[in-house]
């Protein structure tokens, strides 16, 4: 894949962060080491939790929380970039699987804990611009603890092609996903509504953010085609409450073997046309996900999370599948 504009965003944040907040990432690492001994605890997938973001671009003063958070760099963006910085992964998708996992539906009965599997404390995830003159080039995604109400979230930071950052939080709890995600819908146009905000503007259609959360589902399912994953950083961490910090960002390309296969299955010219009563006409059956529970009921238990890609129903499969040579980008 080529290289473009959005490529060097994140870093570009990350080095603008360490300009407006001199000494930030050593703050960072102070909130890490205090992590359940003078700070309370909170779950190993979360880096630190917002309330560091604020207590950091604050100076620990509440009287300059409603500048810092009209800040460009607020302190969701600090924290987001904080727990990216670590690990700095890229995932590019493969076009065909973005635009399948893009206009799937949303599950009815996938639960919130789905989410709590991304392979990394902060991913950033490219994106395919639409063809209009505003667009996202590409988010971060992160799990946030709130350490006052002990709300769950996961946490996207948008960037649009103009230069422009939007925060959207996703509220997880008991509930499923499609609950969560029309539960941060209606709360983010309550804020809007209240702030004389029209929300269509800073989101291309807030509605749509479930597009984007397929994306990041996908990253979190145990057979996700992510060559040679990496593992997530939680499994490194030191007795200090630190973990080395990538020196270049790493790029992961994803869905290539999954994304040929599905171009084969679509340009097939053997597919006969039509079928008979005995047998339905051929066709593709649309991408979704399934998911299950392992181990005992009384016990602790994994969630397990596959994609199942479009599936061909009464398409001859004896055809060889295609033969992908797949090198992972790390620069």
């Amino acid at each position: 894949m080529g290289k473009h504009k959005s490529d060097f965003i994140p870093m570009q944040v990350v080095r603008d962060i360490g300009k407006r907040y001199p000494g930030v990432w050593q703050d960072v690492k102070k909130f890490r080491a205090s992590k359940g001994k003078d700070l309370p605890n909170w779950p190993d997938w979360c880096y630190i939790p917002i309330a560091a973001g604020i207590a950091i671009t604050t100076g620990g003063d509440d009287s300059n929380l409603l500048i810092a958070t009209f800040d460009r760099y607020s302190p969701a963006v600090v924290t987001a970039a904080a727990a990216w910085r670590i690990t700095q992964g890229v995932y590019r998708f493969d076009a065909d699987v973005y635009n399948e996992l893009t206009s799937q539906p949303m599950s009815d009965n996938l639960p919130c804990d789905a989410l709590k599997r991304l392979p990394e404390w902060c991913v950033y995830i490219e994106t395919i611009p639409a063809k209009n003159d505003h667009y996202i080039v590409g988010f971060w995604c992160h799990l946030e603890k709130d350490q006052n109400d002990g709300r769950e979230e996961l946490r996207f930071v948008f960037f649009w092609n103009t230069g422009d950052i939007t925060i959207l939080p996703v509220h997880l709890g008991p509930w499923t996903l499609k609950e969560g995600l029309q539960k941060t819908i209606d709360e983010a146009k309550r804020q809007a509504k209240k702030q004389g905000v029209d929300l269509a503007e800073d989101v291309d259609d807030v509605s749509d953010v479930g597009r984007y959360l397929q994306l990041v589902l996908y990253l979190c399912a145990d057979n996700a085609d992510i060559p040679d994953p990496p593992e997530h950083p939680s499994k490194r961490v030191r007795l200090s409450g630190q973990v080395d910090i990538a020196r270049k960002p790493r790029m992961w390309d994803v869905g290539v073997r999954i994304g040929s296969a599905i171009r084969q299955y679509r340009n097939k010219q053997s597919i006969p046309r039509g079928g008979t009563h005995q047998s339905p006409r051929p066709h593709v059956r649309r991408a979704h996900y399934h998911h299950f529970w392992s181990g005992p009921r009384d016990g602790d238990r994994k969630l397990i999370l596959h994609w199942i890609p479009p599936v061909p129903v009464n398409v001859d499969q004896d055809a060889e599948g295609p033969a992908v040579i797949h090198k992972v980008k790390k620069e």
